[in-house]
């Protein structure tokens, strides 16, 4: 059983770490890396508008949904990784091991000289976790 979460757990660490390095890549770059980085999630377009300038992005198995969004020139500013509440409590042990904690549910990092605040927010069934300039 230890030997499943330390597993678990090594995967979801790097699953953050690929996430985060999306920002700052356009709209181009991340629908040509998603295959390669997660190939358990496939396009999801439901519920988005024809003016929203998102991609979003499902994994059935794990219940979770991925959405980046765009400014103006097609560059990824905001991220939010949408999961089952049953994750929760490993995913804030992994922000306090991987960033600095800002305030609670508050982490900061620095990605290509920029700060990228890191964010949790937890609702009744999922929670979110949004990367952002």
């Amino acid at each position: 059983m230890l030997a499943f979460v330390v597993i678990f757990s090594l995967v979801l660490n790097i699953q953050q770490q690929k996430v985060e390095e999306m920002l700052y890549k356009s709209k181009i770059e991340i629908q040509q890396s998603m295959p390669k980085l997660f190939p358990d999630y496939s396009t999801n377009n439901f519920g988005i508008k024809a003016n929203d300038n998102t991609l979003r992005y499902y994994n059935a198995k794990k219940d979770a949904t991925l959405v980046f969004y765009f400014d103006k020139q097609n560059k990824c500013k905001h991220i939010k990784l949408i999961e089952d509440i049953d994750n929760f409590e490993q995913r804030i042990k992994e922000l306090n091991s991987q960033y600095k904690r800002v305030s609670e549910n508050k982490w900061k990092t620095i990605i290509d000289n920029n700060v990228v605040q890191i964010t949790i927010e937890k609702e009744e069934y999922n929670f979110s976790i949004i990367y952002q300039q």
